[in-house]
C-alpha cells in the first residue's frame, strides 16, 4: 500500500484543484504538526491516521466521511469556547485541513 507521502505527492500531479488542495493539505498538516497546542497536533495527527487507514482499506470511505465530519464538530465545538488567537488557528489549520480532506483528497485515496 503507498503511504499518505507517496498518495498526497502523486495527488499533487493531477489536475490543478487537486494538486493545489494536496499541496495546502500537507502545509497546513506541517503546521499542525508544529503547533503550540497540544490539541491542534492531536487533530492533525489523527486526520493524518485517518488518511492512511483509508489508503490501506482498513476504513471505508463512508467510514472515513463520518469520522472526519465528526473531528470538524469537534473542532469547531474547541474554536467557539476558544480565545481569539487560538480560535483562528484552529479554524485555519484544523477546520481547513478537515474541510479539504472532505472536499478532495478523499477522492483520490
Amino acid at each position: 500500500m503507498p503511504s499518505l507521502n507517496t498518495l498526497l505527492t502523486n495527488a499533487k500531479e493531477q489536475p490543478a484543484s487537486l494538486g493545489t488542495a494536496a499541496t495546502e493539505f500537507i502545509t497546513l498538516l506541517n503546521l499542525a504538526a508544529r503547533d503550540e497546542d497540544a490539541g491542534i497536533r492531536d487533530a492533525g495527527t489523527l486526520i493524518a491516521l485517518a488518511l492512511r487507514e483509508k489508503a490501506r482499506g482498513w476504513l471505508t470511505q463512508d467510514d472515513l466521511i463520518v469520522l472526519l465530519e465528526g473531528q470538524r464538530d469537534i473542532a469547531r465545538l474547541r474554536a467557539n469556547n476558544a480565545e481569539i488567537a487560538l480560535r483562528s488557528r484552529i479554524q485555519s489549520i484544523v477546520i481547513r485541513l478537515l474541510d479539504l480532506a472532505l472536499a478532495t483528497l478523499i477522492a483520490a485515496l
